[in-house]
C-alpha cells in the first residue's frame, strides 16, 4: 500500500494552500486508493 504525506500550509489562496486545490488533491488520492496523511507545519 502507498502512503502519501499532504503538506499544507498558511490560510487560504494568498498565503498558503487553496482550499479547492486541497480538497481535490485529496479526493484524487482517494478514488486512486492510496493512503494519506495531512501535514502542517506549526510555526
Amino acid at each position: 500500500m502507498k502512503k502519501i504525506a499532504v503538506l499544507l500550509s498558511g490560510s487560504g489562496v494568498f498565503d498558503g494552500s487553496e482550499i479547492h486545490e486541497s480538497v481535490l488533491s485529496m479526493l484524487a488520492l482517494a478514488k486512486l486508493g492510496v493512503d494519506y496523511q495531512c501535514f502542517a507545519p506549526n510555526i
